[in-house]
């Protein structure tokens, strides 16, 4: 899962019990298939990285021992190329040139810039343009883009959304809308300045620590870089000193821009002066595949509609200059070979007794890399997009502590929501609400590409509280993200509850048998913003 800011500690935490023994073949068989996709031998599963082949071809051998039908464009796999760029340069930098005066940055200092799309030197060189918080939403009556040229130029942006937006929508406009409105409007690059409320959240030191970092671009079949701003050449933050220079000369200086930007919207205007960015980049072209496979419905009349669970098979791959002897393998027990288990666990259930609806089992590839094996997925579907009726997403369940609910972000925007509750109550658990609604969590994992396609979707979590009615559990994720999530220590030797894993399993199975044999597929609730706005003309079903 894209990350979210740590939780909060609880005031005073419970001790959980230690684990009971692990007495069911469900917990055994989910505690076998985390140790295989966590084991050292898959060094971590990076995509295009032998580890994950490995993971990949385990995932569609046991869809093969079930008999399922594979559903990949070339068998259980749909193969999908990435074009992996690192810096060539020993240095890049940025000069903002603004007539009288120059200012050099440098990247990791006070630029933070990424590679380019295409190898070899290069020089990026164009007039600047502020374009407020860059958000563009017909439905919201927004569009900061709008009557300003940007052709050719660079597009200053604000980070995040004004306060006050529903924070799911304001997390989906801001990834989306910034760089597809720049790109539309023929931009050459994106400069992200930042908000009083972004550089009180993350020090700058921290995020320029992300400088020099590879980036890996989604490519089409045709080979050519394909998602939202993919003609962008240019994608770059600065620091504050470099933001107040860069509005000294012009009608509003940095300061006024913000005070203004945190009472809400602002208007953008043309700045003075150029942005040149100088870098080299080397581009190397890799693979990975998502795994598919179909389970037939049984039910003429509903076995053309499909419900799709999903899960990210990926993780983070190797440790770049470890030490000798250092542990060195990012094994992601947790995140996500736990999720994968829950969905080779389903697809073992499912099989025994297919469901009316027809299921897709989706592993998919390089979410830790930006969801992109999801979102190639769904502008290249195997399956007709228009027989997708649902997607239920796993990623990342904690999986230490015995969970007395579930979380289901999105679950209020879809009648999805009444199944998941419906699911958890059979095993004794509570449906809770999304407990921290300022994250946004609903854009940040692999069902988000499927909700951009108008698809009902949830993503599933377990939740804080304990059986016992504690919130032993949100220590128990706290800890996680505080000292395990996308560290070496993501790895089989945490106290992983087996049997809650099998509870887990046994949800999700819930979950998925009951949407794929109800009479009526999932609808959008009236007046969700999500299905206006990506499913506008499917019927919508009364809010309660």
């Amino acid at each position: 899962m894209i990350k979210p800011l740590l939780l909060a500690a609880a005031a005073l935490p419970l001790i959980a019990a230690a684990p009971a023994p692990v007495t069911t073949p469900l917990a055994n068989s989910f505690r076998s298939h985390v140790a295989f996709l966590a084991d050292d031998l898959l060094e971590g599963r990076g995509i295009g990285s032998r580890g994950h082949e490995i993971a990949a071809n385990y995932i569609a051998q046991h869809f093969a021992r079930l008999g399922l039908q594979p559903a990949g464009t070339t068998g259980w796999m749909q193969r999908i190329g990435f074009a992996e760029s690192r810096f060539a340069s020993e240095r890049e930098s940025a000069v903002l040139d603004l007539g009288a005066s120059k200012l050099t940055l440098e990247n990791g200092v006070g630029l933070v810039v990424s590679p380019g799309n295409t190898a070899g030197a290069e020089e990026v060189s164009g007039e600047m343009v502020f374009v407020g918080y860059g958000l563009q939403d017909k439905s919201q009556g927004i569009d900061d883009f709008a009557g300003l040229d940007l052709k050719g130029k660079y597009a200053v942006v604000l980070s995040g959304a004004p306060d006050g937006m529903n924070s799911e929508i304001a997390a989906h406009l801001a990834r989306i809308s910034k760089a597809v409105g720049a790109d539309a409007a023929g931009a050459i690059g994106v400069i992200t300045i930042r908000t009083l409320k972004e550089a009180e959240r993350l020090p700058w030191d921290k995020y320029a620590s992300r400088a020099r970092l590879p980036r890996r671009q989604l490519l089409g079949p045709d080979g050519q870089p394909l998602g939202d701003g993919a003609g962008l050449k240019v994608r770059a933050a600065i620091d504050d000193a470099a933001a107040t220079a860069l509005f000294a000369g012009a009608g509003q200086d940095f300061a006024a821009v913000r005070a203004a930007a945190a009472k809400g919207m602002v208007k953008g205007f043309a700045l003075p002066g150029r942005f040149t960015v100088r870098r080299a980049t080397s581009v190397e072209r890799i693979s990975s595949p998502n795994v598919l496979a179909l389970l037939p419905g049984t039910d003429k009349a509903l076995a053309n509609e499909i419900v799709v669970i999903s899960a990210h098979s990926d993780h983070v791959g190797m440790k770049a200059g470890a030490k000798p002897g250092e542990d060195a393998i990012y094994n992601g027990a947790m995140d996500n070979a736990a999720g994968t288990a829950t969905l080779l666990e389903a697809a073992t259930a499912l099989v025994k007794a297919p469901p009316k609806r027809s299921v897709l089992f989706l592993a998919t590839t390089a979410e830790e890399s930006g969801l992109l094996g999801a979102d190639y997925f769904s502008r290249y579907p195997t399956v007709d997009v228009k027989r997708i009726v649902a997607d239920v997403n796993i990623d990342m369940p904690i999986l230490t502590c015995d969970f007395g609910d579930v979380v289901a972000f999105g679950g209020e925007r879809s009648t999805i929501g009444t199944v998941v509750a419906a699911a958890a109550k059979a095993e004794k658990l509570g449906l809770s609400p999304d407990p921290q609604p300022e994250e946004a969590v609903f854009t940040r994992s692999d069902h988000y590409p499927f909700v951009r396609k108008g698809v009902p979707s949830v993503f599933l979590k377990t939740g804080w509280t304990d059986t016992r009615g504690g919130l032993s559990c949100k220590d128990a994720e706290r800890k996680f993200r505080l000292n395990n999530y996308h560290e070496v220590s993501d790895q089989l030797d945490l106290p992983f509850d087996w049997n809650a894993a099998a509870k887990w399993a046994r949800v999700n199975i819930g979950i998925i048998r009951t949407l794929a044999n109800a009479k009526a597929a999932p609808r959008w609730y009236e007046g969700d913003y999500f299905g206006t706005a990506f499913a506008p003309n499917a019927p919508k079903a009364p809010k309660p």
